[in-house]
């Protein structure tokens, strides 16, 4: 029967993860990075051994990591090397030390507050216990691991733990759950790793299984031929060989022809991957081709094959199950004796009561029944046959069959959707071109510019569309601004634990050199310096951690909220293609929702950018920005601002605030003042920075001001960054706004 690959076997790809695992501390940047280096660098040793198979070479290299990760204190590089450890043993299926792995892989990660290692522990926890066929409990492990975080954060590992669970759910003889499990996997690989063809292969050879199970052999050839291309893509043999047996085995019904064809590709993959496994699994397809075209003798020589085999490496029982079940009905076709017969029947029901296998029960009772009836005891055929019925409408209904098919509409429906609105703006573009082209020939100037509106506004549908995805990876680097903000808040809670044991070590120093008078002032310089310079770093990192957070807000709150907005005005417009003004409106709007998006983020990136931290281009920048206002209003307008070299300095906070005051200042002025004069003017005195922004336009009463003007967020400005801000105007006077800053 068809072989399930229920685990895609994966590559870790240790250089990537030791960066991003690196502390960002300065203090210990250098050692821990040369650290990550070592301790990666063997793992990724026991990655090609394992890959190649040596399995002691691979253990012998992740013990050393092991090792040297412990003596210096490193619990990723320590974390890392027992997930290779727990993938090795998985494979080997020394499941017992596989748990003991996984269990110090999830004991590390929430001592050191690190999801994504925690949940991998839980991922090979439930490898574990999927490999003892015990299923509830895998199912248990696997949800709890992606609600934890591999739902929320795609990975490879996410796409594994789907492929894991929607494996168990097929088990359990759930085949709409595990339908949706594969597709999640399958979504995963396609959207975030779509060069991992080896993942992608599995995840759609297991799908043509469910359509097997629903005895749909169309659906099952169009998945596993789609199986067997990325597996050609990744060059395994092995894997090769399950698709061509499983195609051979959908052939059957079908076309005897293509079902040898594919036989004879089985048989030649499984011998080139040399093996045990796959050379089992063309045993089987063999018997079953071989029993599909009656001959019986031929099928039952294969199927002693994959007995032996199966007996041997004790690895799979639920397959050796099925073959005594088919051992049993080839020995019946040849007219053998009845004890050997119900002898192959009573060893697949001793196994199948221990695995609770309900689709293995339910064609066990099927041939069992057959049996009794071919043999004249109806009675028994009877009673065999209402227990099949009963598995039978248990796995397979009309809900399920429609539950599949919704889940399958729905993943394919996604993934055409995108390929054929990018394919119709496209050729409804050139349609256009080639519309206006023949309207100009024929003079039809007229029909020519309705033409060419129409062009420019499938034109900014489709940059739309882009900005919708640009959409899409924006928020995955606010996710990594998070991810690091968080790893930074860890590593302060670190260096404040190891500055309070200095502290401790420090003290008792003190107490023993308390007699050496000169020795103890020295001691006591050097410790308050060294402590002074801790202090300071996290100062720094706490400015930093907070300046991280703000970002990660401002990118949150203004930038997503905006992009969200696009969205809605993008599908307005798209709703209204049959009334191009009006569409053309939404999507005036959303384009200068773009340029506003554009104008933040490049504000964002200027203040952070280190090159920027002198006032110089600070001033630069104000001033440009000012004068493209008041031109743009033809405002005249005057700058006094402090002389290039006039050495003071502004953090980045104050930079950031300054910017944002002045440049709602200059907005407001530009909005509504009415100004035709205005004047910029920045004083730097002592400690002291103070600016000035008037005009002569109309002034207005503030007490009567509505909301909405901006003034309000320029007083918190003000306030956070340790200023005061004046605001002097009244009708008919212009407006007169000043700010005093402190400055270090």
């Amino acid at each position: 029967m068809l072989y399930f690959l229920g685990v895609n076997r994966y590559r870790l790809y240790f250089i990537l993860l030791a960066f991003f695992y690196l502390p960002g501390l300065q203090l210990s940047a250098q050692s821990r990075q040369q650290d990550s280096l070592y301790v990666f660098d063997l793992i990724n040793k026991a990655d090609v051994f394992y890959n190649g198979g040596q399995y002691d070479s691979a253990l012998l290299y992740c013990r050393q990591a092991e090792d040297w990760s412990v003596r210096n204190q490193y619990k990723t590089g320590q974390a890392f090397a027992l997930i290779k450890t727990g993938e090795i043993y998985i494979d080997k299926d020394e499941l017992d030390k596989a748990a003991k792995s996984a269990e110090a892989v999830n004991k590390i990660g929430l001592q050191q507050h690190d999801s994504l290692v925690t949940a991998i522990g839980w991922l090979q926890q439930g490898q574990v216990q999927l490999y003892s066929n015990q299923f509830d409990a895998a199912i248990k492990l696997y949800e709890k691991c992606l609600q934890y975080y591999l739902k929320q954060h795609p990975t490879r590992y996410s796409g594994l733990a789907y492929n894991d669970l929607g494996y168990c759910w097929g088990r359990k003889g759930d085949l709409s759950r595990q339908a949706e499990y594969l597709f999640h996997s399958v979504r995963v690989y396609e959207n975030y790793f779509p060069e991992e063809a080896g993942e992608l292969g599995a995840a759609y050879n297991n799908i043509s299984t469910v359509y097997y199970g629903l005895n749909d052999m169309n659906k099952a050839i169009e998945y596993a031929k789609i199986a067997m291309k990325y597996r050609e893509i990744s060059g395994d043999a092995g894997l090769l060989s399950v698709s061509c047996c499983n195609i051979s085995q959908y052939y059957i019904s079908i076309s005897k022809e293509e079902s040898e064809k594919y036989l004879k590709l089985c048989e030649q993959y499984a011998v080139q991957s040399r093996d045990e496994r796959r050379m089992i699994h063309s045993y089987v397809t063999a018997y079953n081709f071989y029993y599909s075209n009656n001959r019986f003798a031929e099928a039952y020589q294969y199927e002693l094959k994959s007995i032996a085999g199966l007996e041997k490496s004790g690895k799979n029982p639920a397959m050796l199950s099925r073959r005594y079940i088919g051992a049993a009905i080839c020995a019946n076709k040849l007219r053998m004796d009845s004890t050997l017969i119900l002898g192959y029947f009573r060893k697949a029901k001793g196994m199948l009561d221990l695995l609770k296998d309900r689709i293995n029960y339910r064609d066990y009772f099927w041939q069992l029944s057959d049996y009794y009836r071919n043999a004249g005891n109806y009675q028994e055929a009877f009673d065999n046959y209402k227990r099949y019925i009963n598995y039978r409408d248990s796995i397979v209904s009309d809900n399920t069959k429609s539950s599949i098919a919704e889940i399958n509409t729905r993943y394919e429906t996604e993934k055409k959707d995108k390929a054929i609105l990018s394919l119709n703006n496209e050729q409804q573009i050139r349609q256009l071109e080639i519309d206006k082209q023949k309207a100009i020939i024929d003079g039809n100037a007229a029909l020519a510019l309705q033409k060419q509106n129409e062009i420019d506004l499938l034109s900014k549908t489709k940059e739309l569309q882009e900005a919708r995805i640009s959409q899409q990876e924006e928020e995955l680097v606010k996710k990594e601004l998070i991810a690091t903000a968080n790893q930074q808040q860890l590593q302060l809670a670190n260096k404040e634990k190891q500055l309070q044991e200095k502290t401790i070590r420090n003290q008792k120093n003190f107490r023993n050199f308390l007699l050496a008078g000169l020795g103890l002032l020295l001691l006591l310089g050097y410790l308050f310096f060294n402590r002074y310079q801790l202090k300071k770093k996290l100062e720094q990192q706490e400015s930093l951690l907070a300046m991280r957070n703000h970002i990660s807000q401002d990118l949150h709150d203004d930038i997503g909220a905006s992009l969200s907005n696009i969205n809605i005005l993008n599908e307005l417009a798209r709703r209204n293609l049959s009334q191009p003004e009006k569409s053309a409106g939404y999507l005036s709007k959303a384009s200068e929702d773009i340029q506003r998006i554009s104008e933040s983020l490049s504000d964002i990136v200027w203040n952070i950018n280190p090159r920027y931290d002198q006032p110089d281009t600070l001033f630069i920048r104000m001033k440009r920005y000012a004068a493209d206002m008041f031109d743009g209003k033809n405002i005249n307008s005057r700058f006094e601002f402090p002389e290039t070299e006039s050495g003071f300095q502004l953090s980045m906070t104050q930079r950031r605030d300054l910017y944002l005051i002045f440049k709602e200042a200059v907005n407001n002025l530009v909005k509504y003042s009415g100004a035709t004069e205005a004047l910029v003017q920045l004083k730097v005195t002592d400690n002291q920075l103070n600016m000035l922004i008037s005009d002569n336009g109309k002034g207005f009463d503030r007490t009567s001001l509505r909301a909405g003007n901006g003034l309000h967020n320029m007083e918190q400005r003000a306030g956070s960054a340790g200023g005061q801000l004046s605001v002097r105007s009244a009708p008919g006077s212009g407006t007169r706004i000043e700010l005093s800053m402190k400055i270090g």
